[in-house]
């Protein structure tokens, strides 16, 4: 496999993620947090915050020479985090604002990262052609695609067949979404697994899930209305193993097919 970047160059990459990671997540005190979203510009816990930022970075890249690259990623991070607070208080709590905001804070800041790390190593025309490479590539073309069936169209496949079965179930104790959403990871995970040849780690994922599933909705039997059974409903049980074995059935075969495909050259 063609090597792109040096070891030397990529470790320059993930001394900078490393420093932004540790000040972003684990030396940012609650403190400079609320700090920030009270008077954002003007805040001195965010002047403390990108300071502290720099000063990681340096500490990591340790060359003097590199000072540019660090001023500007501490200039940036002030842009970017200030942006980030003036737009929540715009937002405030609406839907999903705050997941979105920190997806985008956090993406920037990578961004920047990464352009800083290209410039630093005079990396652009390596990294044109690795894009070149990876993106057309059939391996991870294909493997992408498996993933978006499972996350896609499978989701609304076991729906439909399982339709019938809905309207007898009691919804209401159930978290919103939270069946669609444990269906994604569980055939996400499940075609991770046969990509990789780990059979075994299926089997595991199913047993946790139906321990997990079948101690949720309790039954008091009419002929002893105080005696609680620990499991569930019969026919929210069948309903489960339906919808499970069906989401894992998709997700198997449709990874060994992928696996079957990917054997041409």
């Amino acid at each position: 496999m063609t090597s792109f970047f040096t070891l030397a160059e990529g470790s320059i990459l993930i001394r900078l993620l490393i420093a932004h990671f540790l000040t972003d997540f684990i030396l940012q005190p609650d403190k400079w947090i609320e700090g920030k979203k009270r008077k954002n510009w003007v805040s001195v816990h965010l002047l403390y915050h990108v300071c502290l930022t720099g000063a990681v970075a340096w500490l990591l890249l340790w060359n003097s020479q590199l000072w540019w690259a660090i001023l500007l990623i501490m200039i940036t991070h002030y842009v970017i985090d200030g942006a980030k607070t003036s737009a929540g208080k715009r937002v405030g709590k609406k839907g999903h604002w705050d997941l979105v905001l920190f997806l985008a804070d956090q993406a920037l800041h990578i961004l920047v990262i990464v352009l800083v790390w290209l410039w630093i190593i005079s990396g652009w025309h390596k990294m044109n052609v690795l894009l070149q490479t990876v993106l057309p590539s059939y391996w991870l073309l294909l493997r992408l695609l498996g993933y978006l069936i499972m996350v896609g169209p499978v989701g609304y496949i076991i729906q439909f067949l399982t339709k019938k079965w809905t309207n007898e179930l009691n919804p209401s104790d159930s978290l919103k979404d939270a069946g669609k959403w444990i269906g994604i990871l569980e055939r996400v995970l499940t075609l991770t697994f046969v990509y990789i040849n780990q059979f075994s780690a299926i089997g595991f994922l199913i047993a946790a899930k139906s321990i997990l599933r079948v101690i949720d909705k309790p039954d008091k039997p009419s002929s002893e209305p105080t005696l609680i059974k620990p499991f569930s409903s019969r026919k929210h049980t069948e309903y489960v193993v339906i919808g499970t074995f069906l989401s894992f059935s998709i997700a198997i075969l449709t990874g060994l097919v992928i696996n079957w495909l990917l054997t041409f050259k």
